[in-house]
This record gives C-alpha cells, structure tokens and sequence, in this order.
C-alpha cells in the first residue's frame, strides 16, 4: 500500500514503512490482574495482534491502577525505544482510573480524532464505549517520537482500538521519521 499525502502544494509519496522493525510495548493497568484474581486476557490477545501486524516485538507488563507505577511503567517503555504504546486500562472515570491523565504527561501532540474514532468504532458493538477516555498522541514530532495510546482494558475495547490505530500506524511512525 502506498500512502500519499499533500504537503504545501505537492504530493508526497510515503513508500510501505517496515513494521519489522518497530517494537511495541502493551501496559496492562488493572489492580485485580496484579492480585492474580482474573487473568489478563486483553493483553495476550492484543499481543497476538500487534505480532500479526509484523511488529518486531512486542512486551507485556502489568502494573497496578497506580498512578505512579503507570508513569514508571510508561517511561521504561519509551527509555526503551518502543515506538507503539498502549495502555490497557484505566480508562473510564472511578476513583482508580489515571491512564488519560499519564498519557497526556508522556504526550507533545494529543491527535484526539483517532481517540474519536475508536469510541465511533466501540460505539458500533456496545453504548459503554462512550464511558471511555481514550487518549492518543505522540511524545515527539521527530524520528524519537512514539506513538502513545491510552485504551480501554477490556478485551473489545482493546480490539476496537487496534482496528483503528493499526492502519494508521505506519503512517504515523512515517509522517516522525521524516520530521
């Protein structure tokens, strides 16, 4: 697939960006999964994605509905040089729920139409994707940025947020390194 693009006039061609050598990191956030009182099944499906994708690699961590061990979480993956993040978790609005607010920490340009989309797209199996605060953007505007995605946990809402960002991925990472 050829990606064309305008830019001051022109038309800019972006040849097929090599997913293989982009690695990814999935940050579970959900206090019952660290207590080991329901299995995590969100972030091994979402796993398998992101490896059909053709993604070089991709890690799983779980942390805590913790503020702090967000941040921690989230910082380690981008010391690390993934360049795709998601956040599984901690979406919706009770007491817990933090991973918006880490996200829009990590991020110099929110791109809120992709967060739109994928509650338009959740919207299209369940009303409660309306609950949820997705955030997406990216940490920097050159070839170091990552794309950064704060999602909901569950295993729908997860999907849902990889229908949407997957075809936007190469694109994205393309429109960083060419900054």
């Amino acid at each position: 697939m050829r990606l064309i693009s305008r830019e001051q006039g022109a038309i800019m061609s972006h040849e097929p960006y090599d997913m293989s050598d982009v690695a990814a990191r999935i940050i579970v956030v959900d206090d019952r999964v660290v207590a080991g009182e329901r299995p995590d099944k969100a972030g091994p499906a979402t796993r398998t994605r992101l490896q059909e994708a053709g993604l070089s690699s991709v890690d799983l961590e779980i942390v805590g509905e913790d503020v702090g061990q967000i941040r921690v979480a989230l910082a380690a993956a981008l010391t690390t040089a993934a360049r795709f993040v998601l956040v599984l978790g901690g979406t919706g609005f009770g007491r817990r729920d933090h991973a918006p607010e880490v996200v829009r920490e990590a991020v110099e340009v929110e791109l809120p139409g992709i967060a739109e989309q994928i509650r338009a797209h959740g919207l299209e199996s369940t009303a409660l994707s309306s609950l949820s605060r997705e955030v997406v953007g990216v940490t920097s505007r050159d070839e170091t940025g990552a794309l950064v995605v704060a999602s909901p946990g569950s295993r729908g809402g997860a999907a849902d947020t990889l229908d949407v960002v997957l075809p936007l991925l190469p694109h994205i990472l393309a429109q960083l390194d060419e900054a």
